[in-house]
């Protein structure tokens, strides 16, 4: 990993359907002076309200254990919805994630261990100039396929209709 680069952890809600109290996600340095400022280098799991490469601000973690996330200094326009799958996708989830794929996004994965068996969480990175609401649209006809459950993490995306997803 590059030298510039560091992880910086996001407290999270434990009671949330992952148990997990935090996230961390690899950052780029901007800053390290008195205020500490990175841009994120991937997209987050569990960490709502961010998403890839949004600049935010750490400080010193008060257990000790390196940065805690302190809030946004600026947002990418990027927004991060999360698919959470089964370990083995369901016929039909390689066309949809293709339709997906050719509006510019992207993927990280993670093996999660649910009540329902083992899944796979996708944390879908959508580009800042993407049509949100073809994403959107894709990701709720999934659902509604049970192909996966869907999650926002973060929506910087502003929809056509100014509809909130259900």
């Amino acid at each position: 990993m590059n030298e510039n680069r560091i992880k910086l952890r996001f407290l999270v809600d434990r009671e949330d359907w992952h148990g997990s109290s935090a996230e961390t996600l690899w950052t780029e340095v901007l800053w390290g002076g008195t205020m500490k400022v990175f841009r994120l280098m991937n997209s987050p799991f569990y960490a709502r309200g961010v998403s890839y490469l949004d600049i935010v601000r750490a400080l010193p973690a008060p257990d000790g254990s390196g940065l805690d996330y302190a809030g946004i200094v600026e947002k990418s326009g990027h927004s991060t919805i999360w698919l959470l799958v089964p370990f083995e996708p369901p016929a039909g989830f390689k066309n949809y994630w293709l339709s997906l794929e050719r509006l510019g996004c992207t993927y990280e994965w993670s093996s999660e261990d649910t009540v329902d068996g083992k899944r796979k969480l996708y944390s879908v990175d959508v580009p800042a100039k993407t049509d949100i609401d073809a994403v959107l649209s894709i990701v709720e006809d999934g659902q509604d396929n049970d192909l996966w459950i869907v999650q926002i993490g973060d929506l910087a995306h502003k929809r056509r209709g100014g509809a909130e997803l259900q």
